[in-house]
């Protein structure tokens, strides 16, 4: 974390809310003392006032029920503080006891499916209750090079930081990833790591209870002694506590290529010995029991090849002056391919729906691809995708109507963008800074 976003992240918890006075504290005494361990976390958890941020926040995410079947709506039916100090009682008096998560599958592109475990709104709020607690004693730990799932820290951020590299002349990179990262973190050694900072037994009772809670899918039921299943509140912050290893691990190396690391996405920066770096990657990796997955490890001259990271290609040519070689991002085929699909589902012909209600399911849609890749050089591609987004809502009014082609004299582009409101804010901004 550079020093501005420290000063960012002290400045965000300089408030009179208690848990962010709370949060600001533990973050304060541990950037203070790298070797001060905390003893006496636990009662913090199941403070009424970090569990009700903790709810707060998972229902803000909203997402599915659980294995038990409880949803949103009937906690708020019965009562919140109900529920909230159901979940207070059972860990004040030690007795709390997580429910095993879900197991669904998402489809993925590429045809495979993707495991994805959900924990109960029970497991989730108290999963966010501890993250609220240990979450700001890990971060004042944490690497720069590490932007994946923590505060003020975000994907754009990472992607700036590789252009800027390619622009200081770091033309050889590696790019990679961890095999089955989530599932592949060994408890025991996730724990001892976790207690060279958190020494409090119930705390560190509670996270191996998480890890051990186990996955239902159907009728099976399993527990592993590695991996922190994606779906868990508390997953990423425990994964991000692991990888730290890699972080510090490359950074005592001295040398001069730059690590980029978003969660299990690795990016590394070389000048030159990309082979070299390589093994020293691998051989760090290696040492926490993790492989690097040998499908999506390259390695190449960012000169005269391009490549993906955090859904943005990476290409250096020629600027307009045509005077040097600058290093130019976009939204890659794959990240164009997805919002496409996206659209294509939100503006079917077949749907019984309106096309008042079309648009606007597909406006939060547009916006949020579109503000993600709008700090890059994502003209065409933006123009291409409003280009798209405006022939399927003509079709689909068209198909409505029993009639053939997109119509375009009787639904210009006035009509789409004034009368009906389809989103049309594709506005690029890349000079700007996060």
């Amino acid at each position: 974390m550079k020093g501005g976003t420290k000063s960012r992240l002290v400045d965000d918890l300089k408030t009179t809310d208690k848990v962010q006075e709370l949060q600001r504290k533990l973050y304060l005494k541990a950037k203070s003392n790298v070797n001060f361990r905390f003893y006496a976390l636990y009662d913090k958890v199941y403070r009424m006032d970090v569990l009700r941020r903790a709810w707060e926040r998972v229902k803000a995410n909203q997402g599915a029920a659980g294995f038990d079947g409880q949803t949103f709506e009937e906690i708020e039916s019965t009562g919140v503080n109900n529920f909230l100090e159901g979940i207070q009682q059972e860990l004040k008096a030690k007795t709390y006891r997580p429910q095993p998560a879900r197991r669904v599958y998402i489809p993925k592109p590429d045809g495979t499916k993707r495991p994805l475990s959900i924990p109960t709104i029970k497991d989730r709020v108290a999963q966010a209750a501890l993250k609220l607690v240990i979450e700001p004693i890990f971060e004042a730990d944490f690497e720069d090079c590490s932007y994946g799932f923590r505060p003020n820290k975000s994907s754009q951020q990472a992607a700036l930081e590789v252009r800027k590299l390619l622009n200081f002349g770091y033309k050889e990179v590696i790019e990679t990833d961890i095999e089955d990262c989530f599932g592949s973190i060994p408890h025991r050694e996730l724990l001892d790591m976790t207690a060279k900072r958190v020494v409090d037994g119930k705390i560190l009772q509670l996270i191996k209870l998480f890890l051990k809670s186990g996955v239902m899918d159907g009728l099976d039921r399993w527990t592993n002694s590695k991996g922190t299943p994606q779906g868990g509140v508390i997953s990423p912050l425990l994964a991000n506590i692991y990888l730290n290893n890699i972080d510090k691990g490359w950074k005592s190396l001295r040398c001069s290529a730059r690590l980029i690391r978003y969660a299990d996405d690795l990016v590394i920066m070389a000048g030159h010995h990309s082979q070299e770096t390589m093994a020293k990657l691998e051989e760090i990796v290696t040492r926490l029991k993790l492989r690097l997955k040998q499908s999506k490890t390259r390695i190449l001259n960012a000169e005269c090849e391009t490549f993906d990271f955090l859904g943005f290609t990476f290409i250096k040519a020629l600027n307009r002056r045509r005077d040097k070689r600058t290093a130019y991002f976009y939204p890659s085929h794959k990240a164009e391919n997805a919002i496409r699909r996206r659209i294509r589902q939100v503006v079917d012909y077949r749907r019984p729906i309106k096309v008042e209600d079309v648009v606007k399911e597909l406006a939060p849609v547009l916006r949020g691809w579109v503000n993600y890749f709008r700090i890059a050089n994502s003209s065409k591609k933006f123009g291409k995708i409003k280009y798209y987004t405006a022939q399927r809502i003509r079709k689909f009014m068209r198909r409505h109507r029993g009639k053939a082609g997109y119509g375009y004299k009787q639904y210009p582009d006035t009509f789409l963008y004034q009368k009906l409101g389809v989103y049309n804010d594709y506005r690029v901004c890349w000079a700007k800074t996060f």
